[in-house]
């Protein structure tokens, strides 16, 4: 975990990078805006970006803002579950108060990493509590068909495919969905779609002379640079180097 204080430019910007990130107001507020969903982030109000997903935000007049890098968590942990997309929160008095430690001790955190790293998940499920709420009441109500979501991920790969809309399927929440998904798959679903597209795409640099633009697109990254900077973390090098062979 990093915590920094950020100033926001007036001016539009953008960028993704490849871990999670949460961002609450200090002073002043901004405008984001994730996966299409515009919302405002003020001392009261946060968001969490997940990795690789790019976001849209522009500083509104005087602003300071905590800025909290969150690392991937382990993989069968069901934090992780929180990441699979963006949200916007609302910070209770308690939350801001564990944020505001985090911001203060984020030196302490530098020498002695542990701690960070036991701060990370304190704050990690206090923010799946509040956003996702409790599942436990749910478990083992369904079984899922991972062969049949495994089918549908791969005829759709090039879409923006959201838990939302798999659970749907199963007429269960997102978050009963993840739980469930992750007991049967071993991984997150958020891990196991992000591990179809790196396939798609491993496959279309071999097999295909398609540029990677366009690789990228039909795989369903975002962009070119999102596609790069997890088929790197994955695979040990880039697409380039790969189609270089």
């Amino acid at each position: 975990m990093h915590v920094k204080s950020v100033v926001l430019a007036n001016e539009s910007d953008q960028h993704n990078h490849n871990h999670h990130q949460l961002i609450i107001a200090e002073r002043g507020h901004a405008l984001f805006e994730i996966d299409g969903k515009g919302g405002v982030v003020d001392n009261l109000h946060g968001c969490i970006a997940p990795a690789s997903e790019t976001h849209y935000f522009e500083g509104i007049g005087e602003n300071s803002h905590i800025v909290i890098d969150i690392p991937s968590l382990p993989i069968h942990s069901r934090l992780e579950t929180l990441f699979e997309r963006p949200h916007y929160f609302s910070a209770d008095d308690s939350l801001k108060m564990l944020i505001s430690y985090l911001s203060r001790e984020s030196n302490t955190f530098e020498l002695f990493p542990e701690a960070g790293q036991g701060c990370t998940l304190s704050l990690v499920a206090s923010l799946h509590s509040r956003i996702l709420g409790d599942t436990r009441q749910y478990k083992d109500r369904k079984k899922l068909d991972v062969d049949s979501i495994s089918r549908f991920i791969d005829e759709h790969i090039d879409q923006k495919l959201s838990i939302a809309q798999l659970a749907e399927m199963y007429h269960v929440s997102p978050g009963h969905f993840s739980e469930l998904f992750t007991k049967a798959a071993s991984v997150t679903p958020y891990q196991f779609i992000l591990r179809k597209r790196l396939e798609k795409a491993y496959d279309l640099i071999l097999t295909t002379n398609k540029p990677l633009s366009i690789v990228a697109e039909e795989a369903g990254f975002s962009n070119q640079s999102a596609m790069t900077n997890l088929f790197q973390r994955h695979y040990g090098h880039t697409p380039r180097h790969l189609r270089s062979y």
